[in-house]
């Protein structure tokens, strides 16, 4: 359940985005009090350039105060929504936040949520564009391998969750009813030994494989949104990793630039762990930062 200043926080349904104007919204996740420059860096040029639109710190309720007050000095153009503590203790809490229709039902009466860790920058004003566009969901293309892609790089999928945007009818459509969703990923991996292999194939495919909790697909969200659910959900519709590249960069920028005809995105992710130099070469408010 959500809490934000003045309002009651409980999950609602959500009217279809054709319902109402396109009229996305910004959720900065937020889990602990002690933020880096880099950090903080992050949550003001997220409001700097989409204070437009409704940005909110998201957070757990242990730091509701906290988060008030770091909302106080951006005087009305950032707000906050706590939810329950026990989805921020690590990444399993966090995968099953975002989920979770009480997540998404927290932003009714918007069309479209933007994910923008801390980690992340956004880089120009492209929220309203790229929710025209109409995807379910928009992540930074992944290159096989993932973090640690494998030459020759080859981009096999979108994308990754740290910085992305998300269809809230949709996600709300996917969540609403129960579903089976076969872990596709897990159950190809680990040992080739037949025992193994046959108990893995059961709990990936039969066991954990369902759109509640507590049979939620053990892969991390982006994968559930990125690659399990629309091989269940024909309407839920993702861009081409060719197409993502204009929506953000992670892993190996300089050839995500290069793939992208020398064009920064709207926004990146990981950008100090995924060559800090590429980005302070591109970046003069990173530089200014004293962040290079």
């Amino acid at each position: 359940m959500a809490r934000q200043p003045g309002a009651a926080g409980r999950a609602r349904f959500l009217m279809p985005a054709s319902a109402i104007a396109t009229l996305p919204a910004v959720a900065i996740p937020v889990y602990k009090t002690a933020l880096s420059a880099a950090e903080r860096l992050s949550i003001e040029r997220t409001v700097g350039v989409l204070g437009h639109h409704a940005v909110f710190l998201v957070g757990p309720e242990r730091l509701a105060g906290w988060m008030e007050v770091q909302c106080a000095p951006f005087g009305g153009r950032l707000r906050w929504k706590a939810f329950d503590d026990r989805f921020f203790e690590g990444i399993k809490g966090y995968n099953r936040l975002m989920m979770s229709r009480v997540f998404y039902g927290a932003f009714a009466g918007h069309s479209h949520l933007l994910i923008a860790q801390t980690d992340s920058l956004v880089l120009s004003d492209q929220l309203e564009a790229w929710c025209a566009r109409g995807f379910s969901y928009v992540g930074a293309p992944w290159f096989e391998g993932g973090s640690e892609p494998r030459e020759p790089l080859r981009l096999v999928g979108v994308g990754n969750g740290g910085f992305s945007l998300r269809r809230l009818d949709h996600f709300d459509r996917a969540l609403a009813t129960p579903r089976h969703i076969p872990n596709t990923v897990k159950s190809r991996s680990g040992s080739p030994a037949v025992l193994p292999r046959l108990v893995r194939w059961l709990k990936h495919r039969w066991w954990l494989a369902y759109n509640r909790p507590p049979l939620l697909p053990t892969s991390n969200e982006d994968v559930f949104w990125g690659l399990l659910v629309p091989a269940v959900c024909p309407f839920f519709r993702l861009p081409t990793p060719e197409q993502a590249l204009d929506f953000a960069f992670e892993v190996a920028p300089r050839r995500m630039l290069e793939l992208n005809g020398q064009r920064l995105p709207f926004g990146c992710h990981a950008w100090e762990r995924c060559d800090r130099a590429f980005w302070a070469e591109q970046l003069p408010f990173v530089r200014e930062a004293g962040l290079s």
